[in-house]
């Protein structure tokens, strides 16, 4: 864990830090995080549809005891599945943490496709720091429905460009959540779905949403289509960070990071940064820790990484500061 500003390298090479514990057997699959608190970040797993967990790390941004399991306290057993991203809101001294599903189809018994659980969850954030979820019913209807131009794409499997959301984030000025598609990707441009909530108290149904137009994003091109794997709404900046990769498996594109102002033309700004070819990064989000601000970056395939740092990413735009300093990793370590 390094300080870019302190560094000044021409680029940065992010790897990520092992979790050290597996959930079950497997990996954790952290698809999204969020500050819970100073040094306490919540993560989710999309193979795990009942609870999130808890990474809390010590000053100095290292891992502080095993990760703790927060359940989704108020959802019906099998209610969603696959959760990829979720972003924090605060409002009327509530804090809630809203979730977003996949929506995708998968394959069923004899080969036939049927529609995974899906859903959009509000969760409260309690006093004592338990999670009070609600799902919203119908949404994957409403969402296509209210986008014809998913209608097609919700039949098929994302394997063939079947809808596939991985990204949510909060827009304040437009009062509403974005959801980031990793596929479709129409005309090889990312969509975001702008959907304006009325009343964050207010009743969680579909009566309560209304679709506003979507966001197309111009990322670089970069061997096969991108998509969608992460959002982040810069709550103090008014701006997004937006980590794009490979819209469909078996395909090649690397993971990007870049930040977008929140305009309606999609225009992006590349960060300088590349990421280490093992790690698959899918949540990114900025915090607290020991009172020093940081990005926190987590890793599908089982860890997490810190940034210190205001300002501590640079820009694929900018000129480098020597012409000859050599390339600085942010390397894979053990816990």
């Amino acid at each position: 864990m390094y300080d870019y500003a302190q560094l000044r390298p021409q680029a940065l090479t992010i790897d990520s830090i092992p979790f050290g514990e597996l959930n079950g057997r497997g990996e954790y699959n952290a698809s999204g995080v969020i500050p819970l608190a100073d040094s306490r970040f919540l993560f989710c797993d999309n193979n795990t549809s009942d609870a999130l967990f808890e990474l809390d790390l010590t000053p100095d941004g290292r891992k502080k005891g095993p990760l703790i399991r927060r359940p989704l306290q108020g959802l019906a057993p099998g209610a969603v599945d696959d959760i990829e991203d979720m972003t924090l809101v605060e409002d009327g001294g509530r804090r809630y943490i809203f979730i977003t599903s996949s929506m995708q189809v998968r394959k069923g018994r004899n080969d036939s496709l049927v529609v995974a659980p899906s859903g959009v969850l509000r969760v409260t954030i309690n006093e004592d720091d338990s999670l009070s979820a609600e799902n919203m019913p119908g949404f994957r209807d409403w969402l296509i429905r209210a986008y014809p131009r998913l209608a097609a794409s919700a039949q098929v499997r994302p394997k063939d460009g079947g809808l596939n959301i991985e990204g949510l984030a909060w827009d304040r000025r437009r009062h509403a959540l974005l959801f980031g598609l990793r596929t479709p990707v129409p005309d090889g441009k990312p969509l975001i779905l702008p959907v304006k909530v009325k009343d964050l108290a207010g009743p969680w149904t579909t009566n309560n949403l209304e679709a506003k137009p979507p966001i197309h994003l111009s990322v670089e091109a970069a061997g096969d289509e991108s998509g969608v794997r992460g959002l982040y709404n810069e709550r103090d900046r008014d701006s997004f960070l937006v980590i794009t990769g490979k819209a469909i498996h078996h395909t090649e594109a690397p993971f990007s990071l870049y930040e977008w102002n929140g305009d309606a033309a999609g225009a992006l700004r590349r960060f300088n940064v590349r990421f280490a070819r093992e790690m698959k990064p899918e949540g990114i989000t900025r915090g607290a820790i020991g009172g020093k601000i940081a990005l926190v970056i987590v890793d599908d395939g089982g860890g997490y990484q810190v940034i210190w740092g205001e300002n501590s990413l640079p820009y694929a735009s900018a000129a480098p500061p020597h012409s000859h300093s050599p390339d600085y990793a942010i390397r894979r370590r053990n816990p």
